[in-house]
């Protein structure tokens, strides 16, 4: 916001901080992308990427009415007339196209702004700005910008009832952009062109041009512009009364604006459908339509179309002779129709409200009413409003007894509605339509035969790439089968080969040595009960290691029990210079799950040889099995001189623990395999003075149920 503090005012500004904050907690979300916006263009330098910036800012607030969109264009248009003022005195020749450049970002700024302020209704200062940037646009020779100010003055006329001027410059833009080649383009004009003559009441042309562009559409795949097409051709037919045939293209309109989430569209197809089951006389269904065509476009904040909405419902309550029901809502429209000075719209609710008024008999009020949509008719040259107004005359006078009157403007009538509605003129909208269609499925057809025809030629060479792509796909399934059987063979050695070296830590020559030596002892003192009491559990341990070590998971109460058997073999080495417990969570179903085997006895001697061993007295090892959710976690806590202090030891002895590595890879096979998580964990303990005072190993496994 900073950058726009130089082209804006201090009460703009003020209100400009009050929208932002209002609109922020409304639509938070939505602001994202503006805030961000915001922020780049604070940071950016070059004036033309600023102007980019703005631009882009602006096409946040492109769904309503919108000061911001104003404010954005506008500080856009400022900087890029300054700059074209600030060097236009200067001749080099590298200067030119930065001002063409800074031209083109004029011209976009100020048809933007026209657009705005046609939304708006403010068909004076549209017109304003859209002839402002066609000159600029001129003296750029950009065609494509020129037709673009053409078509947007075209619409502007044909809002305000002046179709002649209407199909003039939008033929102008039809030129312009058949001579740019952009067939959207041209097709875009050619809907326009469908839409002035529909409002004009020559139907058969009308449809003309909507089949041309809606045949560049639907090849382009342009959904919206389908569904506006769609919307326009059901119009046509409804103005036939061939309610059926304009009940199939507003459902196939509706069904895109769903999709497509065009709300615009889906408020119009509401709107037409409502006409539709009118002309049909189901006039309760028709006014259900009609007020969710009002809902949409309360939210959306235009008003051009609601007028039409009112307009129809009222034409219900008539045709139900609920007068004053139907005055209320023709008064609503008209009221509209004056704000968006909509005179088409004004001149087709003052015939409607001069119809209540003749069949109230109120004559002279009808007359009058009569009188000013015959006036605004004429100025429009809208044969539909002419038509109408010449009938309620016509009524009127009749009604009056003024026959002289009465028949002149039924003739008037007779001769606009022949013209309009005629048999003749019917038979050639239904045969511009089947004309259409016919191509349409010639068209596939060829196409489809022209498919035919290539895709036999594809077929033998498309059987000879299948044959190839089977003997290759075989190749790659034979090689993927042998890779992975070989990845498969290398785990497996893998793992026996850590299990062997796991085996050999565990069978550890000093730990059998000096468990020997320790037995033998009892032996000399002639405490030979006691000796084969410590043979027969040295006897047991080395059988359960060679067993466990067969197997990937072995049943927790028999892991449990080697390393009661460990300890007590332990304790005997170092003459009961430790103590040991061994704590089980009691959630745990200690005979019905497996752990793998042999985790923690490396880690148990580790503890006692280079932890507790250098401690003159006190060690103590403390294991602990929990459960915690899916998992087991199983602790092995000593309160040893810590890993810092036993690495300087083991380096005086010149010795090297691989233990713990071979447990790292055992976990992380066991991981792979099972697609579990197997964890260890190793921390150091420290005292309330820092000083290291043992070490904690937890290992994480899944809670597996009985496989040992």
């Amino acid at each position: 916001m900073q950058f726009l503090l130089k082209y804006i005012t201090k009460p703009l500004l003020f209100l400009i901080i009050i929208f932002f904050l209002l609109l922020k907690n409304s639509f938070g979300q939505s602001l994202h992308k503006t805030d961000s916006l915001l922020t780049e263009l604070n940071k950016t330098v070059h004036d033309t990427t600023k102007i980019k910036i703005l631009f882009e800012l602006g096409n946040q607030f492109l769904s309503g009415p919108s000061d911001s969109l104003l404010l954005y264009y506008r500080t856009a248009l400022k900087i890029a007339e300054k700059n074209i003022s600030s060097i236009k005195h200067k001749q080099e020749r590298k200067n030119i196209k930065t001002v063409e450049t800074y031209k083109r970002q004029t011209a976009r700024a100020i048809i933007e702004i026209g657009i705005e302020y046609f939304f708006r209704s403010d068909y004076s200062k549209a017109l304003n700005y859209f002839f402002k940037a066609l000159a600029i646009c001129e003296e750029l020779n950009d065609i494509s910008l020129i037709s673009e100010c053409y078509s947007e003055i075209g619409i502007v006329y044909k809002n305000q009832g002046k179709y002649d001027l209407a199909l003039e410059y939008n033929e102008k833009a039809l030129s312009g952009a058949k001579q740019t080649g952009d067939i959207s383009w041209v097709a875009v004009c050619y809907a326009n062109n469908g839409t002035i003559y529909l409002k004009k009441g020559y139907f058969t042309l009308a449809l003309e041009y909507y089949l041309k562009a809606l045949k560049t559409f639907e090849e382009l795949g342009h959904e919206r512009r389908i569904c506006v097409c769609y919307l326009n051709i059901g119009k046509i037919y409804s103005e036939q009364h061939d309610f059926n045939k304009a009940l199939e293209y507003y459902n196939k309109a509706l069904q895109i604006a769903y999709k497509t989430k065009d709300k615009v569209s889906e408020t119009e197809s509401y709107l037409n459908i409502g006409k539709v089951y009118s002309g049909m006389k189901e006039y309760s269904l028709a006014r259900s339509y009609f007020n969710q065509s009002i809902n949409l476009y309360e939210e959306s904040g235009y008003r051009h179309e609601m007028d039409e909405c009112y307009k129809n419902i009222g034409l219900t309550y008539k045709m139900e002779k609920d007068y004053d029901k139907a005055t209320e809502y023709y008064y609503k429209a008209l009221q509209i129709s004056r704000q968006e000075v909509d005179k088409p719209g004004m001149a087709e609710s003052l015939g409607y409200i001069a119809d209540v008024f003749f069949l109230k008999h109120n004559y002279p009020k009808a007359l009058e009413m009569a009188k000013q949509s015959l006036e605004i008719a004429k100025e429009t040259e809208n044969l539909q409003a002419l038509k109408n107004a010449y009938e309620f005359l016509s009524e009127i006078y009749e009604g009056q007894n003024n026959t002289g009157k009465a028949l002149h403007y039924y003739k008037l009538y007779s001769d606009i509605k022949d013209s309009l509605f005629s048999e003749g003129k019917y038979k050639a909208i239904r045969e511009i339509e089947t004309k259409f269609e016919t191509e349409k499925k010639e068209q596939q057809l060829a196409l489809l035969t022209e498919k035919n025809e290539v895709q036999m030629l594809k077929i033998s060479r498309r059987n000879q790439l299948i044959l190839a792509l089977v003997i290759f796909f075989t190749l790659i399934v034979l090689m993927v089968y042998l890779f992975y059987r070989n990845k498969r063979l290398q785990a497996k050695h893998k793992t026996i080969q850590l299990e062997q070296q796991l085996l050999r830590s565990q069978m550890n020559p000093h730990f059998i040595f000096n468990s020997l030596i320790a037995i033998q002892s009892y032996i000399y003192k002639k405490d030979l009960i006691e000796a084969g009491d410590y043979l027969a559990k040295f006897a047991n341990l080395v059988r359960l290691i060679l067993e466990n070590s067969r197997s990937e998971f072995i049943l927790f109460e028999k892991e449990v029990n080697t390393l009661e058997l460990y300890f007590e073999l332990q304790l005997l080495r170092f003459e009961n210079k430790f103590t040991y417990t061994i704590e089980i969570d009691k959630n745990l179903e200690t005979g019905n799950i497996s752990i793998p085997p042999m985790l923690s006895q490396p880690i148990i001697e580790n503890a006692i040889e280079h932890g507790l061993r250098h401690k003159k007295q006190g060690g103590f090892i403390h294991i602990r099995f929990d459960k915690k959710d899916d998992s087991i976690l199983f602790k092995v806590e000593d309160n040893g001189v810590g890993r810092l202090k036993a690495s300087e030891f083991k380096k005086l002895k010149n010795n090297k623990s691989i233990a713990i590595s071979i447990i790292k890879e055992r976990l992380a096979i066991l991981s792979k395999k099972f697609k579990k998580k197997f964890n260890m964990e190793i921390a150091d303990l420290k005292d309330n003075t820092g000083t290291p005072s043992g070490t904690k190993v937890t290992f994480s496994m899944p809670y597996i149920l009985k496989k040992g």
